[in-house]
């Protein structure tokens, strides 16, 4: 996902994330423990089939035109009739958009391997194809091994799909393209700690959170992680921050504060060890709370501040998830299901969020929006407690 302020020329996507930060354990709502919630899992329902109905023969989601290969039925059924779903992008990245589709998928529980007792719908192949997909496109040889993509957004979110793909089902043909993809993003790091667009580039605090986001879900499932890789990752973000323990980050150092690079930074700084206690952290979720869910217009934002949120957990997430009353009316699950298109004026939509240039259009606002209803869940190894997570370096 692109950081809204920022449009290079390449078709570098962002989550997720993905898909992404959620280590530390929650507080007195304990996100594990939230009750079913009968619109949510209408709504993720609702998601998984949009996306599962708008996949590609060859496994992987166009972002610009996905409409193109709208089919009857999920693969390995139906045929392909096309649709008048706007994709809300001309940007081109089947990597980034194939991240993008897989994701919800993972973090729903649906991997590439059968249950042991079925489940309808069965998204087996759906989820399998999508990952051959990926898996041919990741170099084997060179300077770029292990690069599913050289545009960083979209390498990062390639994997965090491949990597939590691994961490859930342990399948011996896929730890081999997970530590590949691990070690590239490690090569790609600035001497300085951070990345950006390109391997090597000074970074940023937008690419820099989805490297490591990428990177834990390596460690999470089991990958090795060079510690040193996150301690330099840690020190970019610290140097990020607008003023010392302000809880404000911005886009590069010495920058000026956004809502959104907060939120990033501060999921981020999660995910590397720093406490829920510490200074930065509380008045970053300060921060959080005074631009709520529904009133930035940004799902970019959105996404990060849920990730960051959750993972403090307690009165924040209740807040968060929940609105200030606590009731769900202004929450971040309030504003995603009152916001997801119900095929109203196009039918062929429905289950979907828009999106627009800078997020990957409708496919990667749709993918990002599921990420955040599906985060309580904790389905994605990356998604669980700090004490459920055991890290290899």
């Amino acid at each position: 996902m692109l950081h809204p302020s920022v449009r290079p020329t390449a078709a570098a996507l962002l989550l997720l994330t993905f898909a992404l930060a959620l280590s530390g354990a929650p507080g007195p709502l304990d996100a594990k423990k939230e009750p079913a919630h009968p619109a949510t899992e209408k709504a993720i329902a609702d998601g998984l089939r949009w996306l599962a109905l708008h996949q590609a023969p060859d496994g992987h989601w166009g972002l610009h035109d996905f409409n193109k290969f709208a089919r009857t039925a999920p693969l390995p059924g139906g045929k392909i009739v096309g649709d008048n779903s706007v994709p809300g992008t001309t940007r081109k990245n089947d990597v980034a958009g194939t991240a993008f589709g897989l994701l919800p998928f993972l973090a729903a529980g649906h991997t590439h391997k059968a249950p042991a007792k079925p489940v309808m719908p069965s998204y087996t192949k759906t989820v399998s194809v999508g990952l051959r997909y990926l898996l041919v496109k990741q170099t084997k040889v060179g300077a770029s091994k292990g690069a599913f993509s050289t545009e960083m957004y979209a390498n990062a979110l390639a994997t965090i799909a491949v990597c939590n793909a691994y961490a859930l089902t342990r399948d011996p043909a896929l730890k081999a393209p997970a530590q590949l993809a691990v070690n590239y993003v490690v090569a790609a790091q600035h001497v300085a700690g951070g990345w950006r667009y390109s391997p090597g580039m000074a970074g940023d605090t937008s690419v820099t959170s989805w490297q490591v986001a990428a990177l834990k879900s390596g460690q999470v499932g089991g990958v090795i992680v060079p510690k040193g890789a996150l301690q330099r990752a840690a020190k970019f973000l610290e140097s990020a921050e607008v003023g010392q323990d302000s809880g404000g980050y911005c886009y590069v150092p010495g920058g000026a504060e956004t809502a959104s690079m907060t939120a990033a930074a501060l999921s981020s700084r999660l995910h590397l060890g720093t406490a829920p206690a510490a200074k930065t952290v509380v008045n970053g979720v300060a921060k959080l709370r005074a631009s709520p869910p529904g009133k930035t217009s940004s799902p970019y934002y959105e996404y990060y501040a849920t990730l960051a949120i959750l993972q403090v957990g307690g009165e924040d997430w209740k807040f968060w998830q929940l609105g200030p009353d606590g009731d769900g009316k202004g929450g971040i699950r309030d504003a995603l299901l009152k916001s997801q298109d119900q095929g109203g004026l196009r039918p062929a939509q429905k289950g979907t969020w828009v999106g627009n240039d800078q997020i990957g259009g409708r496919l990667g606002a749709t993918s990002l929006s599921l990420l955040m209803l599906q985060a309580p869940a904790r389905r994605l190894p990356l998604y669980r407690p700090a004490k459920d997570k055991k890290d290899k370096q």
